[in-house]
């Protein structure tokens, strides 16, 4: 014990060099696994978060949002929207009246929507004698078979109903708005929600509100399930109409610029590339209601319109990937804008591995021990040839081990590129949910370039009393 105590604490250099080329392939892989693991599982100094988020950030900036989300959602979607501007031209205060929403939704239904969801609680029981004017809106909707969906308070502080008993009475159908918000910035979306009148799914469970209406409107195409959350892909090409009534005023919603400086941007002045214009189109509803503006039409007909609020105090508001603060309701309009797009298949944060719902570590863990295994092989080849070519020069050793450093980086961005597009592709699986093994392959190349696997197993050896002559 006390030679071993005496290695352990003074080792010889020189037999642990030699007795580190002897590393078996085996150790390599599992001493790299068990790296990754820690890396990913335990999530040292928030790193993992960090990198998934960040990483999704700069992919919609610089990638997804530009260059390969497509505009079929955006075709399809649009946002109906009261803002200041709005409540000033018609001299009305807020909370408006239900005999102006019911204006405002009558006004929709006459452009012929494939669906109108209502973005704005009526919880709040008050005296209003109009009130009858929106439930004979909702009535003209349901004899025009054109759905309406109402969102339902959550949370509510004094037991409020969740929607005003009136409107409830006409049974039109009641969603949950409610969105998970990561730092202030909207990423995800839920895939289920309260159910308050809506019929449970067969586990029980009950849609969130654009699920629930994607499937509804578009039964063709019905969505995949989704295991836990999707994953937003926000566009950055906003809608072409918006740029008309929304430079009238004073916001410039044309963000176009050089891929290069985009790439700078995204990196060192994100407030600069990031658009003040939301992707969806917007339908100024003072406009709506004057019936004045010939774009109006076709920015409603066979579309799904989202009838929501911009107003100043409002407390639904979000930040985005690629928008400063812009009005909730956008959130449920960019998760449709997916849906249709990506034709019910959004991207997911987590996948399913043989019927059950795995967690998002352990996928990460999976997709990593192919990159493992290949790294480690080279790795242990370069050893094996180092042992049984002793002759050649220390020039040219030293030129090879450059030469394999740099294409070992190549090597493992590579590999773990290919692995996460074909959880994209295959599983659904987001960039956000796989980007980590990117860095995490990197991170094993470098141990592996400096020998940190074989120094262990030598040191080990070393202390146990091995013989490096043998």
């Amino acid at each position: 014990m006390v030679a071993v105590y005496r290695r352990a604490r003074r080792p010889d250099r020189g037999h642990m060099d030699v007795l580190s080329r002897r590393v078996p392939y085996w150790f390599l892989v599992l001493s790299l696994i068990a790296f990754a693991s820690f890396q990913i599982w335990m999530n040292p100094f928030g790193f993992s978060d960090l990198v998934q988020r960040y990483s999704q950030d700069v992919s919609g900036l610089l990638i997804t949002g530009p260059y390969f989300y497509g505009t079929e959602g955006r075709d399809k979607v649009s946002v109906a929207l009261i803002d200041e501007t709005t409540l000033h031209r018609m001299q009305t205060p807020w909370p408006w009246t239900y005999g102006n929403h019911a204006t405002a939704l009558g006004a929709l239904l006459s452009y012929k929507p494939r669906a109108v969801v209502v973005d704005i609680l009526f919880v709040d029981p008050r005296r209003d004698d109009t009130l009858g004017e929106l439930i004979d809106v909702i009535h003209r909707y349901q004899a025009a078979h054109v759905p309406i969906y109402f969102e339902g308070g959550v949370d509510l502080p004094f037991g409020e109903n969740a929607l005003t008993p009136e409107i409830v009475a006409t049974k039109v159908p009641v969603l949950d708005p409610s969105t998970p918000i990561n730092a202030g910035v909207a990423r995800q979306y839920n895939g289920t929600g309260r159910c308050f009148d809506v019929k449970p799914e067969a586990d029980g469970s009950c849609l969130s509100l654009a699920l629930k209406v994607y499937r509804d409107v578009f039964p063709e195409r019905p969505p995949v399930p989704i295991n836990d959350k999707m994953e937003l892909v926000w566009g950055t090409r906003t809608a072409p109409s918006n740029l008309k009534w929304m430079s009238a005023e004073g916001k410039t919603c044309d963000t176009e610029t050089s891929p290069l400086r985009r790439i700078y941007l995204a990196f060192f002045d994100t407030s600069v590339v990031k658009s003040p214009c939301p992707y969806n189109a917007v339908i100024p509803v003072e406009g709506l209601m004057a019936g004045a503006d010939e774009d109006i039409p076709k920015l409603i007909e066979d579309r799904v319109v989202f009838y929501g609020g911009d107003l100043q105090g409002a407390q639904d508001k979000v930040y985005t990937p690629v928008n400063n603060l812009i009005p909730g309701v956008f959130t449920h309009a960019m998760a449709m804008d997916n849906l249709i797009t990506f034709h019910g298949r959004p991207y997911q944060d987590a996948v399913s591995l043989f019927g059950q719902v795995q967690d998002g570590n352990l996928v990460q863990i999976l997709a990593v021990v192919p990159v493992i295994l290949i790294l480690s092989w080279f790795h242990w080849r370069g050893l094996r040839r180092r042992r049984e070519h002793r002759e050649r020069s220390a020039t040219f050793e030293y030129f090879l081990e450059k030469a394999v450093e740099k294409l070992w980086h190549y090597i493992a961005f590579a590999l773990a590129l290919g692995v996460g597009l074909m959880l994209t592709l295959w599983a659904g699986l987001s960039v956000a949910n796989w980007v980590e093994v990117v860095f995490v392959s990197a991170e094993l190349a470098a141990l592996l370039l400096v020998g940190a696997p074989d120094s262990f197993w030598g040191y080990l050896h070393h202390v146990a009393g091995a013989d490096p002559q043998n």
